[in-house]
């Protein structure tokens, strides 16, 4: 067969993917709520032992093997891959099965995708605060969970890219449970820090902060960054995931606070999924900012990020490559030491 029309048969495949995409998140978040991937990861399993239906359980099993999440030995039985132990078992550090209650939860709004898109407008005027506002208290803290894994992982590159050795105390805005904060202060033995969320994040946050014997050196402090001051006295100020959240008048206010709380010559660090200045991409990044068009953020250009910096008087803007999941922009506030 000619290479071009291999390539067109490839092609084909990829878009029936896209097209089967909502059943494939579907039936992740059905073995992760009915804890699937534990039961593989404890030892080789038959579909009796996994509880699945007998009709169903052929499909599913073949789904998740072609995935890379289940692999079968001679003997017919199946196990949990290690990528499915370390990011679909609940209990491991690296779980990253969290996201998933998004795409479950919200199954009905994603299919009005396609409003969102035609109009430019988010689906509900509440955005975010709207459709997580439906989780009860378990699905809450799984999510989170699961974000605080996405943000751990989120840390080691942003380590790679900014160096935090220079600074004293570092302020996390929206920082959730800490996944950015924990992360940076166990790597950086001098620095101290301080985590500004709401207050339902400060039971989880204090619970990791203790965890991880990082008492002494990092504190919550409950708030909103629309409705209170932040907290001061600090010479980095971190925006993990919190920009693309936003529509911009938003994003002008949260800056125009941060640029108010962070020390004079202090730094701004931005990290979030970011587009190509040429939109090539990343995938993850470009399908991220689908969902923040539904939900009433947007996910921004490298250069668009250093113009809402600059606007908020930020100054000195250095930009990483854009990577396949995250970014990062850091900029400076005028005056002080460099």
């Amino acid at each position: 067969m000619p290479a071009a029309t291999d390539d067109l048969e490839a092609a084909r495949l990829r878009i029936y993917a896209l097209q089967d995409g909502a059943m494939r998140a579907q039936a992740l978040a059905f073995c992760l709520r009915n804890g699937v991937f534990e039961r593989l990861s404890s030892g080789p399993s038959t579909p009796d032992d996994l509880g699945l239906a007998p009709r169903v359980a052929p499909a599913l099993l073949a789904f998740l093997t072609s995935q890379g999440l289940a692999e079968r030995d001679a003997e017919g039985r199946f196990r949990a891959t290690p990528a499915a132990e370390a990011f679909l078992v609940r209990f491991s550090p690296r779980f990253a099965g969290g996201r998933s209650l998004l795409f479950q939860g919200f199954h009905e709004q994603i299919g009005r995708l396609g409003d969102a898109l035609a109009s430019g407008k988010p689906l509900a005027d509440g955005g975010q605060a709207d459709l997580f506002g439906g989780f009860d208290e378990e699905d809450q803290r799984w999510f989170a969970e699961g974000m605080l894994a996405n943000a751990i992982a989120g840390a080691e590159r942003l380590r790679c890219e900014v160096d935090f050795a220079p600074f004293q105390r570092l302020l996390d805005v929206g920082g959730s449970s800490g996944g950015y904060t924990l992360a940076l202060l166990e790597a950086q033995p001098s620095l101290e820090a301080t985590i500004f969320d709401l207050p339902a994040m400060r039971p989880l946050a204090e619970e990791r902060i203790a965890e991880h014997g990082l008492d002494a050196r990092c504190r919550f402090v409950a708030g909103s960054f629309f409705d209170d001051l932040l907290p001061r006295g600090h010479d980095v100020l971190l925006l993990a995931n919190i920009l693309h959240d936003w529509e911009t008048p938003e994003c002008r206010r949260i800056l125009a606070a941060c640029h108010a709380a962070i020390e004079p010559g202090g730094t701004i660090v931005v990290v979030e999924p970011m587009l190509a200045e040429d939109l090539s991409g990343p995938d993850h990044a470009s399908v991220s900012g689908l969902t923040m068009a539904m939900l009433g953020g947007e996910n921004r250009t490298q250069s668009r990020i250093v113009e809402l910096l600059e606007e908020a008087g930020f100054g000195d803007a250095w930009r990483s490559a854009i990577g396949e999941q995250n970014s990062v922009v850091t900029a400076r506030k005028r005056g002080g030491d460099a």
